[in-house]
């Protein structure tokens, strides 16, 4: 714990960024490259069956299943799923006893934060994102953390103990 307190800590000094007055760092979450492969790797499959695997084509299925590895590589490239993780994969969310805050150290100025109490829900979005809604309607996507079941819990229990104060 001591560990991530600290990236959450580095994270927010080299942004200039400042916790309030009795404000602690509880948890860090990081991006998992696992969870951004799955991801990608189903909605290529998805894909790849849609475009790929057309019935009644006559090759072999070890061919089938060649072109489909083919359109997965093609359908990575082609629409930018790389981008994808250069752009997301440094996001680092800083949760405190007052904020859920994301810092992605690859942009300049990102810092940007949800105070626990505006936080209105927090669900999964399929298997490799959280949806943090807030009570005004503003929304972020949590992408590629996780546990997922584990980092709404300790969202969810960081909020229960903001309000209790």
């Amino acid at each position: 714990m001591a560990q991530t307190r600290d990236i959450g800590l580095k994270a927010l000094r080299d942004q200039g960024f400042d916790l309030h007055g009795g404000e602690e760092v509880q948890d860090v979450f990081q991006t998992r490259f696992l969870s951004f492969m799955q991801r990608s790797l189903v909605i290529g499959i998805l894909t790849t069956l849609g475009f790929g695997l057309v019935p009644g084509l006559s090759i072999s299925f070890a061919m089938q299943v060649g072109l489909a590895l083919m359109i997965v590589v093609v359908w990575f490239f082609v629409f930018d799923e790389w981008q994808e993780w250069r752009d997301r994969g440094a996001d680092v969310w800083i949760l405190t006893n007052h904020r859920l805050i994301l810092i992605n150290p690859r942009e300049d100025v990102s810092a940007s934060w949800w105070n626990l109490s505006d936080i209105h829900s927090v669900r999964r979005v399929f298997w490799w994102a959280l949806l943090v809604r807030a009570r005004d309607g503003r929304a972020t996507l949590m992408r590629y953390v996780g546990p997922l079941s584990d980092v709404r819990a300790r969202i969810l229990a960081a909020k229960e103990g903001a309000q209790n104060v």
